[in-house]
């Protein structure tokens, strides 16, 4: 049976039963259920911006193998992603928001479309959303990149442009704007905050201070150094991601000299041995599985930014390091073994890894 026990800020998860695959997807649903519970819960409204967050109730335990999600982990596609739900609600006059974001985060296409017309009431069906889901993820998931540090950028022209007319911007409508189009951050910023400026205006205003900003971005280097480290250390890495083998070519074929460091990859929405998505544990399984050695999943470190994907990997029974957007809230993050607000900060010796070398 699968146990889960939580002991002050520590939570167990523990697969107790050899039959595993016999029940597992007796018990998916309910845990399925609990997580979307736990994630339209409110957030938290600050965040460190550089500490180092360990868990200290939680052993920690040298691992072997590694397995790495890449949605909004190493490529920033979770913001080319929103571009795409957006554009499919625009005709029907709906606004992507986080807190329907943060419930879709590392699901499969089919669930993801599933969960969005139900949740928008969407005069479509699933299949119609998840098929224009795809066409317009074709078209734009070549740009996706190393994931810069922009987000910060991003949230300052808004906060300046507030204060232009002395208007505050508030938690509430930070979480509104968040990761949305900049259509529809003007029209939010200006109805919201009530300021004296057509939505036209403020966009102007958005795109001159953007421009302005955005030339000075650095890109963070953690998730290639990362890679390039462990690779270079004959620590095994495989990627697990919720993407289908189509669009996940087009998201790597711009940084395949990083993506072929890989033994290899497990694209769970069209891989035929994952049956469930995150947050049942079949693609993490399946990822340790396919390693030459078959390492037991004790031996296996998940690296993920969704609770989705945390959760997936304690059911796994895989210790995890959790890169959060700083907006998920700590309730959400209590599964992880240890937080990380960047990959720069991770510390591989902490889990039995070959360390850094010193500069």
């Amino acid at each position: 049976m699968l146990d889960i026990r939580e002991k002050g800020e520590e939570i167990v998860c523990k697969n107790t039963v050899r039959e595993w695959w016999g029940v597992l997807h007796s018990i998916v649903p309910r845990a399925y259920k609990y997580s979307i519970r736990k994630m339209i819960r409110l957030f938290s409204a600050s965040r460190s911006s550089s500490q180092f967050v360990s868990k200290t109730k939680m052993s920690i335990n040298k691992v072997s193998h590694v397995i790495f999600d890449m949605d909004g982990l190493l490529l920033d596609t979770e913001t080319l992603y929103t571009k795409v739900y957006q554009k499919i609600l625009d005709p029907f006059g709906k606004v992507y928001t986080w807190d329907v974001k943060q419930t879709l985060m590392g699901a499969h296409a089919h669930e993801a479309a599933k969960i969005m017309v139900k949740t928008y009431d969407l005069p479509i069906t699933w299949e119609e959303f998840a098929e224009q889901a795809k066409t317009l993820t074709t078209e734009i998931m070549g740009t996706a990149d190393f994931l810069p540090d922009t987000e910060h950028i991003y949230e300052g022209l808004v906060r300046d442009i507030a204060k232009m007319y002395n208007k505050p911007y508030p938690l509430d409508t930070r979480l509104r704007i968040l990761g949305t189009t900049e259509q529809m951050t003007a029209k939010i910023a200006v109805n919201d905050l009530k300021l004296p400026i057509t939505v036209d205006e403020f966009r102007q205003t958005f795109s001159n201070l953007g421009r302005q900003r955005l030339r000075n971005v650095t890109w963070l280097r953690g998730a290639e150094r990362l890679l390039k480290h462990l690779h270079d250390n004959n620590v095994p890495i495989a990627l697990g991601t919720s993407s289908s083998k189509e669009i996940a070519e087009i998201k790597m074929a711009n940084h395949s000299a990083i993506f072929d460091l890989f033994h290899h990859k497990v694209m769970g929405s069209t891989d035929p041995d994952v049956k469930v998505g995150k947050p049942a544990p079949d693609i993490f399984l399946v990822a340790a599985q396919r390693f030459p050695d078959r390492p037991d999943p004790a031996n296996c470190l998940v690296f993920e930014d969704a609770p989705n994907g945390v959760r997936a990997a304690c059911l796994a029974g895989m210790q995890s390091v959790m890169v959060p957007d700083k907006m998920v809230a700590d309730e959400l993050r209590q599964e992880a073994t240890i937080v990380i607000d960047s990959l720069e900060h991770f510390q591989p010796e902490i889990f039995g890894l070959p360390p850094f070398p010193k500069a």
